[in-house]
């Protein structure tokens, strides 16, 4: 992994990081400051919001002005917004702040948090679609995924091991490592010029070749939002355990799907480098397996096996759709891709939560046939598309390339 790749790396992975350290330390935090447990949701849920509405700006933004000052104008933004949130949970434990003014600057402190972030990880994303090409691109994409993942899977993890100093320490640990980050972003990140000289390339969500991988994305990260969000519930009610033993259960299994979805991209980084289409199909495979052993069994070792094949699967996924969006698309829409591929995370956090939660009222089960229902469906339409009908070849990139240059 060269300078530019690990960089980008470390950028996403404290971009990931600093989003998931805040999720563990909510309900403990919000019944100390005296608020209602629908408070915690509605903080977090309008922080995915402006995290779907920034992602694309920022996207564009760093086509017509570089990737390198989007991404260290995100971490300070992170640095700022992170030192506001934290400050106001400050005040509101001391009895500074109360009521109705502390949920309010609660509410804006974390949506400008969300703000931030995706300038990183559109940013980032947009550069591995500079520094790499075509048959590189789903190798190159891996390593973004693997950011993601562990992102995913180190920050709730940090975030526990902090709060036995404090509630409040995860969110200092994550205002430095974010003005760590942006100090390696500028020693690290090579400048490059602006890939848009004139007027800014346009970019549809809903264009030929983009929109399956945009649905692709949403499906994937539904998925892992939902085995986040309703997975204790699930294990708690089918293996009558009590919160310690939920939370560890999960803990564990987190880790596993996390470790799967690392050996995957490394695998895919050095010896496959295989396209988005079978990346995308195999892992389809792979998270359809891992729902239907969630569904069949009540075996603490079944459900370690389904978080394994649920890892591979997303693993496999998360670089098929990140690659085939920056595929799709010629270079001076990278940023716009990546941007729109940064907002797809945004909404699954808004609408996951809310979707899988209200059915699991209903029914344990249905959030898992739901899950798996419609990955298939997914991959059907991905198999159903054919050259001119949703993928450009690497021959056809190539030209856009020169064409541009």
């Amino acid at each position: 992994m060269n300078r530019i790749k690990g960089s980008i790396f470390f950028s996403v992975f404290v971009a990931m990081l600093g989003l998931m350290l805040i999720a563990p330390i909510m309900p403990p935090l919000i019944r100390e400051l005296g608020l209602r447990e629908s408070h915690s949701g509605l903080i977090i849920s309008l922080g995915s919001i402006t995290m779907a509405l920034m992602a694309p700006v920022w996207g564009n933004l760093s086509d017509a002005k570089g990737r390198k000052p989007v991404i260290l104008l995100g971490f300070i933004g992170m640095c700022v917004s992170c030192l506001l949130f934290t400050l106001t949970l400050f005040g509101g434990l001391h009895g500074w702040l109360n009521g109705g003014l502390l949920l309010v600057l609660l509410i804006v402190t974390r949506g400008l948090i969300g703000g931030f972030i995706p300038a990183v990880l559109s940013s980032s994303q947009a550069y591995m679609g500079d520094v790499t090409e075509g048959e590189e691109r789903g190798s190159g994409m891996a390593i973004i995924s693997a950011a993601n993942g562990l992102g995913l899977v180190f920050g709730p993890a940090i975030a526990g091991a902090f709060t036995l100093i404090g509630l409040l320490w995860p969110l200092y640990f994550g205002i430095v490592i974010a003005a760590v980050a942006f100090v390696v972003s500028l020693l690290a990140i090579p400048a490059a010029k602006p890939v848009i000289q004139q007027k800014p390339a346009r970019i549809n969500p809903f264009q030929p070749g983009l929109r399956i991988y945009l649905l692709a994305g949403l499906v994937t990260m539904i998925s892992i939002v939902t085995i986040q969000v309703i997975g204790g519930f699930y294990f708690q009610d089918q293996l009558d355990l009590t919160s310690e033993e939920t939370a560890r259960v999960v803990s564990f299994g987190l880790m596993f799907s996390g470790a799967a979805m690392l050996i995957v991209q490394i695998i895919q980084m050095k010896w496959l480098k295989w396209q988005p289409k079978p990346m995308i199909l195999l892992g389809s495979l792979f998270l359809i397996t891992g729902m239907g052993l969630f569904l069949i069994s009540t075996s603490l070792a079944v459900y370690y096996a389904a978080f394994f094949m649920f890892g591979i699967g997303t693993g496999l996924l998360m670089p098929g759709f990140m690659a085939g969006a920056s595929l799709s698309v010629s270079k001076e829409q990278q940023g716009g891709a990546a941007g729109l591929v940064a907002a797809v995370q945004g909404i699954s956090a808004i609408i996951a939560p809310i979707l899988t939660t209200t059915l699991y009222r209903v029914d344990k089960y249905i959030p898992f046939v739901l899950i798996a229902v419609l990955v298939a469906a997914m991959a059907i339409m991905m198999l159903g598309v054919r050259k001119g009908k949703g993928m450009i070849s690497y021959k056809e990139f190539q030209e856009n390339q020169q064409e541009v240059e």
